[in-house]
């Protein structure tokens, strides 16, 4: 029981190398995923237009 705990132990630098590469590219894929679901998102031309037509029929409401 002893050796295999040992074993092990010599093993535990590679095993967190490898797992700290793997949260690494989840890090990664993560941010590369909300960052394409925010360039998706409503451009700022259509914004500009969405914010002016708002303020020309607010306008309009307070005549």
């Amino acid at each position: 029981m002893t050796a295999l705990v040992l074993e092990n132990l010599t093993a535990l630098p590679a095993l967190v190398r490898s797992l700290r590469l793997h949260l690494t590219r989840l890090g990664r894929w993560i941010d590369n995923s909300v960052s394409a679901l925010a360039a998706r998102s409503v451009p700022e031309w259509r914004m500009e237009e969405v914010q002016s037509e708002i303020a020309r029929y607010q306008t309009r409401i307070r005549r």
